[in-house]
């Protein structure tokens, strides 16, 4: 007869998950970084207002900009809460007197802290698109590099949360906002590091710059820059590098916070 007094792995994530996106969407996070957004589509649409050449571009500039930056706050931000929350208050002892591993934990909240960045982004391209839409009256501005950009952008958020809960795994708050900010401008610029390396005036400078570019998470990854702008092609494979660069990366991060928090003594 089979045992059926533990839950299974999924169900145990899918249970933590959905606490921790309730709680997140309780505690009104998604609306202060909607309202940012909201506020920088604003920007947006009343500069393509006053551009004669082109408002398109301007509109699809500051609406990129506006997704990436409430969904890297909500990342950063949440995230970095979302675990020393947890060890600061003890309130991981409640959970984990239950048939819950430390690894399946730290899974959950993950997943809580997905599924909040999704629908903040769901809820920003919608808006966005409609803003699109209304600026231009064209459908044609929708086009398939804009959709993988936007999905890209929520790669590289679910990234930089597992960043953030990498970070708080084993540290405050304020230093996981920290050290989570820190790497998203740093993994974003993996290029101009490079080209700094390469101006090194000592070798020793140049390997170090080169060691820490090869380490650090590359961002650039899920930024097509001017290819929506000006309607570049982007070939299938960096596509598929990208996100399958963002799943190993999540992947690693996540075991690495599953360790330390094994580790502790909670």
């Amino acid at each position: 007869m089979k045992n059926n007094s533990f839950p299974t792995t999924f169900s145990v994530m899918r249970a933590v998950g959905w606490v921790s996106l309730l709680d997140i969407v309780r505690d009104k996070v998604l609306y202060n970084f909607i309202l940012v957004a909201g506020l920088l589509f604003g920007v947006g649409y009343l500069a393509s207002r006053l551009t004669a050449v082109n408002p398109e571009r301007v509109v699809l500039d500051f609406g990129l900009s506006a997704v990436m930056v409430s969904c890297t706050l909500i990342a950063v931000f949440t995230g970095s809460g979302l675990m020393s929350r947890e060890l600061e208050r003890r309130t991981i002892h409640m959970a984990l007197s239950r048939p819950i591993t430390k690894a399946q934990f730290v899974l959950g909240k993950f997943l809580g802290l997905a599924g909040a960045i999704a629908l903040n982004w769901l809820l920003l391209v919608g808006v966005y698109l409609g803003i699109l839409l209304l600026t231009t009256l064209r459908t044609d501005t929708v086009t398939p590099i804009l959709l993988w950009a936007l999905v890209l952008i929520l790669f590289q958020s679910w990234v930089v949360a597992s960043l953030s809960i990498f970070f708080s795994s084993f540290s405050t708050t304020s230093i996981t906002v920290i050290f989570s900010a820190g790497l998203y401008l740093i993994g974003t610029n993996i290029s101009q590091l490079r080209v700094l390396a390469t101006h090194a005036e000592t070798g020793f400078a140049r390997l170090t710059l080169k060691i820490i570019a090869a380490i650090l998470p590359n961002l650039e990854y899920f930024n097509l820059g001017t290819k929506v702008t000006y309607g570049l092609p982007v070939s299938p494979a960096f596509l598929a590098v990208s996100l399958g660069y963002a799943l190993v990366l999540i992947a690693f991060l996540l075991l690495c916070a599953g360790l330390l928090i094994h580790w502790r003594e909670v």
